[in-house]
């Protein structure tokens, strides 16, 4: 097990916020002042936690894994200096402190090196540059997609683990933090001191004012709109119920098209994702060989966290969709996790595997589980993965609920859907409607569109070079996406097949309810809770019959249980019951049936892939 050569420390989905004219204005006002920034040398206390973070080896060197944390997508949540200045609403301390930020479910990092995060901004939380020299605060894949594993005092980085975070905690603790910043006036004096300098002329303060009064508002009316009927709790979020009220009412401006997001899902584990055919928990966005399917799916996340999408201008022949999406980026995004591995069971902090154990439990697994989920190498850059799609029993919640929502198409109604090119009437399906906007955003701007593929294809191109000469001679070639090919795609009247295969690609498979795709469980060890609403704490608790599964358990704490194969439960700022609506634990009775001795070697035999 390959480890960094010296221990240290690791350093360093929601909706669009539509901010008016007038607010606009005024920040371009407030920009002038002079910023006190908190890389003045400003200490950063510690991060909470382990005495040592290790990185495994997962094929990233730091400089691919501080990328990944920290590269802007487009996402603007709140002006960049705020967030940097702003108290929590209900003391003076820093709204941005580790203890804070490590309490919300989200992992602290320290500033730096060289380029990267020079505030010491937590995992997933980028700057991101807006009109007028603007900076905003937005969030990465990183933030949903970054995991730790503590055991001892060592912490151990899984970089595209599922998160602990509760991002309906945090944003609506983040709006309590404006509102109150906005009414307290001691709060405000000290809140424009750090963001305006000592010397801000009360012009400054008063528009500073009234921008901060407008944040609020707005950031208000996305938490009502997105706030869910029972919180999902730390590791869970329904990220597609974001995303539809984020197209559908949002920019699409249909207020009748909201529903509250109640399909909570765990974050999914992302190592893999640009090798399978297909990804999400339900399979609803594919992948294919132009990587359209990507992007689109890349886009739609973007959307989901204040990617400010809107609609407007519609005609007979199409819209306009003005956004922020750093498209360019979105293809970087993909190449990075191409080349990311699975974690590996690390002996020396976890403990010693079993090797007699193993090789029992690896026969097992071929006679229970292989033809759902088979084993693959972790590290084969010609790695493809079919996903079997599969009712098994479990919570249809989520799926239903992507599977089943329909909207009032609002502006789009008379234009043409993509890729059927057929026109829209006064409804269609929510993911029809998403993955519409998506593409919108992708061709319109057509230049970053073909340079985010390209990007993709020569990440490809690059991983395929770990592989032997004769593996990639045995391969086609993978076919280079072209500026005439995304032409070719818009254009009804004549479409090539290759053009109609990729405009495919970017169109989601529909999946009947309760339908949930199976994957090679390489790393598995190191995402739990399980199940795709995180309805079972460990592994162990999976091999029990659904009776003998835990009724309720504390999510959110990061101490790891070696033996059982997930975290303490016993500790954890959410409690998770899986008597609520969406939080069935039944289902996936593989394995339930083998007695005691065949299921501690099938768990030790999983710990192991």
């Amino acid at each position: 097990m390959k480890v960094s050569t010296k221990a240290r420390r690791v350093r360093p989905l929601a909706l669009p916020l539509t901010l008016s004219l007038s607010l606009s204005l005024m920040l371009a006002l407030i920009a002038c002042a002079p910023i006190t920034p908190m890389s003045d040398g400003t200490p950063v206390p510690d991060a909470v936690g382990p005495e040592q973070v290790l990185n495994l080896d997962q094929g990233w060197d730091e400089a691919t894994q501080m990328a990944f944390w920290f590269s802007t997508q487009g996402s603007r949540i709140v002006p960049y200096t705020w967030f940097l200045a702003l108290e929590q609403a209900g003391n003076s301390q820093p709204f941005r402190s580790n203890a804070n930020i490590e309490r919300l479910g989200y992992l602290p990092a320290k500033p730096g090196p060289g380029r990267w995060n020079h505030d010491g901004l937590p995992v997933g939380f980028a700057q991101t540059q807006g009109p007028q020299t603007q900076a905003w605060l937005g969030l990465t894949c990183a933030a949903c997609h970054t995991s730790q594993v503590n055991l001892r005092g060592v912490g151990l980085r899984i970089d595209g683990g599922p998160s602990m975070a509760d991002f309906n905690l945090f944003f609506r603790e983040l709006v309590a933090a404006l509102e109150a910043t906005w009414a307290d006036t001691a709060k405000f004096e000290r809140f424009a001191k750090a963001v305006l300098g000592p010397g801000a002329s009360e012009t400054q303060k008063q528009a500073l004012r009234l921008a901060l009064g407008q944040q609020a508002k707005d950031s208000r009316q996305r938490l009502t709109l997105n706030t869910p009927s029972f919180p999902a709790g730390h590791a869970r979020l329904d990220a597609f119920g974001n995303i539809f009220n984020e197209v559908l009412v949002v920019a699409l401006q249909q207020p009748g098209n909201a529903q509250a997001p109640d399909a909570p899902v765990s974050y999914p584990f992302i190592w893999d994702t640009p090798q399978h055919d297909k990804v999400q928990w339900n399979g609803s966005a594919p992948n294919g060989p132009f990587g359209l399917g990507e992007l689109t799916r890349n886009v739609g996340e973007v959307l989901g966290v204040f990617g400010g999408l809107g609609v407007n201008d519609c005609g007979k022949d199409g819209c306009r969709y003005p956004n922020h999406v750093d498209i360019r980026q979105l293809g970087q995004l993909e190449g990075w996790v191409r080349s990311l591995w699975s974690p590996q069971w690390y002996e020396k902090a976890l403990g010693p595997l079993d090797a007699s154990l193993v090789q029992r439990g690896q026969q097992i697994y071929q006679n229970q589980c292989i033809s759902c989920h088979a084993v693959i190498d972790r590290k084969d850059p010609f790695r493809r993965i079919t996903a079997q799609m599969r009712d098994v029993g479990t919570d249809p919640a989520m799926a239903t609920a992507a599977a089943m929502r329909m909207a009032k198409t609002g502006p789009l109604q008379g234009t043409l859907a993509f890729p059927s090119f057929q026109r829209y009437g006064a409804e269609a399906g929510g993911g029809a409607l998403t993955v519409q906007a998506a593409t919108g955003v992708l061709f319109g701007d057509l230049d970053a569109t073909l340079a985010a593929l390209i990007s993709q294809y020569e990440a490809q191109l690059q991983d395929e070079l770990r592989g032997s000469a004769a593996q990639r001679n045995a391969r086609p070639a993978t076919p280079r996406p072209s500026a005439e090919l995304l032409q070719q795609v818009l254009n009804p009247k004549a479409q090539p097949a290759a053009a109609q295969a990729a405009a495919a690609e970017a169109s989601p498979t529909p999946t009947p309810n309760a339908i949930y795709k199976a994957r090679p469980l390489n790393g598995i060890w190191a995402t739990a809770p399980y199940l795709h609403n995180g309805s079972v704490p460990t592994l162990w608790d999976l091999l029990q019959p659904v009776e003998q599964r835990p009724r309720q358990f504390q999510v959110g704490s990061r101490e790891f249980d070696p033996q059982r194969v997930g975290f303490d439960t016993a500790r954890g700022p959410s409690r998770f019951d899986t008597r609520l609506p969406g939080n069935s634990n039944s289902g996936h009775l593989f394995g339930t049936t083998l007695d005691e001795a065949q299921k501690r070697a099938l768990l030790e035999y999983l710990k192991s892939l």
